[in-house]
């Protein structure tokens, strides 16, 4: 755990939570100071005084640790919101949380030149008495002003029943379906694999018996996973035309529709190497690794006119790649077979070539990657994921809903380590973050969430995928080995490939929609706020809209109510020209519907 090495006789923060206990709209923000949470013995942090800081100091991390000891009267669940600066000539930081020695994600820190508040994490459970809350050292150097604990309330899930692609093949359908119909009730096992065929000179494709991840796993725990990930890896590039390139391909096509007959579900994803075919490789020179490409999507792609240089040697390239991974997709979709499709991952951490010119042209890549597969190739036999980070620009690099069926969370502990908490937090902050309006996953991953940490804490990802070699078996970090696999998967909460009920058996039948809305209590209101000018903008979507009745209140962030309204429409308007500039609480209450969000009022 990231707190073993923390020195618990240091001076810390401490506050009370009672005021927690009170009703929703009485609930004050708790704040605890960075400059209290320091460990008496760590010398690596810097206490810095400024009069924009809350009480006249924030704390320069570097790469030191915080704790902070908060004590509240009941078991429950909040939120952590933290204050923070990172200056412009800096980069977009990740620190780990942990909350009473256990992890309980990360909290993504983006470039900020004054200090900002984020919510670090949508959801955290603090036990009744005495609370010891970290911001352990990862990738460091955050300027931390404070952290705010509110209570934590339940966002509504609003999914749609069918995939983004039109006219969706069969298998399709059956397996958004499946996705839908098991979020928030079982999670699907899965797990990545690295070489998908025999070592026998013809590339004979492996199977569940013999492939080394699979393999291990139903050793272990004597059960099969469901998921199986595949990579476009060797698919285009420079050495794509190579026996042994292409024999991957084969194989890992092969292994994906042997991976469905058996009642499975294929993902991959596609580490695209250099489309200018110039060098082996997708990682970019930021990254540190070697070799490396520095192709560039602007030389494709006019970000100041949205257009694609539809003449140039990239952009034709570029085509030239996908269409050769879409014609391998092809060959799925003729026998059947549906496809978790999981493009231009990890974009935004700018070590892959896509991310490197920023978010708008990666969305672009994205949308053209769409328009070929579906219109032009005529794919419709793909779950669309997305994968993306915490940080406060992370919705600058999403495609769309239009676009997406599935938003997936990438996430390894650094330094490496095994640890199976259900990563609450970063669950709540991406649902939260999307609006609820996407199914959530954990798309690769190191240590597996142990089930009964997920159910008890409703982190109810979709799927888990640990990527393969030393992260899906035992090795030095043990992020997963064999105990903690027949933990995993000897649980009633996880899917394994025994528990399917074949593709061909599977029917789509329409109770299914009201169990899945009842289970997620996906409701018919939502509301969603915006601040223009001085007014706030308020509506509420869903069949009883027109009609809807909502009480607003507005509380400064010490609790105190400024603002108290009654409006009835799908639409209201308030005017805030007697609020002064600062940070606000929008608690919006209605029939059927409650919902709490900060507001920025300038």
């Amino acid at each position: 755990m990231f707190m073993k090495n923390f020195n618990y006789r240091n001076i810390v923060a401490a506050a009370t939570f009672a005021a927690l206990a009170g009703t929703a709209f009485a609930a004050t923000p708790i704040r605890l100071e960075a400059e209290d949470a320091i460990l008496a013995d760590d010398h690596k942090v810097l206490v810095v005084a400024d009069a924009k800081a809350s009480g006249g100091k924030f704390v320069d991390m570097k790469d030191g640790n915080l704790e902070f000891k908060v004590t509240v009267p009941v078991t429950s669940y909040y939120t952590l919101w933290a204050n923070y600066q990172i200056p412009s000539e800096s980069t977009s930081k990740i620190q780990n949380l942990t909350v009473n020695g256990t992890s309980a994600g990360q909290i993504s820190f983006g470039i900020s030149d004054n200090f900002t508040t984020i919510k670090g994490a949508g959801k955290i459970k603090l036990t009744a008495g005495e609370n010891v809350i970290g911001i352990v050292h990862s990738w460091g150097y955050v300027n931390l002003d404070y952290i705010e604990l509110t209570e934590y309330e339940a966002s509504p899930w609003n999914i749609s029943q069918s995939p983004v692609t039109p006219e969706p093949t069969e298998s399709a359908q059956k397996l958004y379906n499946f996705l839908l119909e098991n979020f928030g009730k079982h999670v699907i096992s899965g797990v990545m694999t690295d070489r998908p065929f025999e070592n026998d000179g013809k590339y004979t494709p492996q199977d569940f018996s013999t492939q080394t991840e699979l393999k291990y796993i139903h050793d272990a725990s004597g059960k099969n996973v469901v998921l199986v990930g595949f990579d476009f890896m060797h698919s285009s590039g420079k050495n794509s035309e190579e026996l042994w390139f292409q024999g991957y391909t084969h194989a890992s096509l092969e292994m994906a529709k042997a991976v469905w007959k058996a009642g499975g579900i294929p993902q991959f994803n596609w580490h695209w190497k250099d489309p200018m075919h110039e060098v082996e490789a997708f990682y970019t020179k930021s990254s540190g690794n070697t070799p490396y490409t520095e192709f560039s999507i602007g030389k494709a792609y006019d970000e100041s006119t949205g257009k694609w240089k539809t003449e140039s040697d990239e952009y034709k390239a570029i085509m030239r790649d996908m269409e050769m991974v879409a014609d391998s997709l092809l060959t799925l979709q003729k026998e059947g077979v549906a496809v978790l499709w999981r493009p231009l991952h990890e974009a935004s951490g700018k070590w892959f070539w896509w991310g490197t010119d920023g978010a708008k042209p990666c969305v672009a890549l994205y949308k053209l990657m769409f328009d070929l597969f579906v219109n032009k190739k005529g794919l419709h036999n793909l779950i669309w994921v997305w994968t993306t980070d915490e940080a406060t620009d992370a919705l600058d690099w999403y495609p769309g809903d239009e676009y997406v069926d599935v938003v997936g969370r990438d996430y390894y502990y650094y330094p490496r380590e095994s640890n199976h908490s259900s990563l609450v937090g970063s669950f709540e902050t991406v649902k939260e973050m999307f609006g609820g309006r996407k199914i959530v996953t954990l798309s690769e991953n190191g240590s597996v969430p142990y089930p009964d940490e997920m159910k008890a804490d409703g982190a109810n990802w979709s799927w888990f995928m640990p990527w393969y070699g030393d992260y899906a078996m035992e090795s030095w970090a043990n992020d997963n080995n064999k105990e903690s696999w027949k933990t995993v998967m000897n649980n009633e909460y996880t899917l394994t490939l025994e528990d399917m009920p074949g593709w061909d058996n599977y029917k789509i039948e329409e109770q299914h929609t009201t169990s899945i809305e009842n289970r997620l209590h996906v409701q018919k209101s939502a509301v969603n706020l915006s601040v223009i000018g001085k007014n706030l903008l308020i509506s509420v979507s869903g069949s009883n809209s027109a009609n809807a009745t909502a009480k607003i209140a507005i509380f400064d962030m010490q609790g105190n109510q400024m603002m108290s309204r009654d409006v009835q429409a799908a639409r209201a308007n308030i005017n805030l020209s007697e609020i002064a500039a600062g940070q606000y609480i929008v608690k919006v209450q209605g029939n059927g519907f409650k919902q709490s969000n900060r507001i920025l009022v300038k």
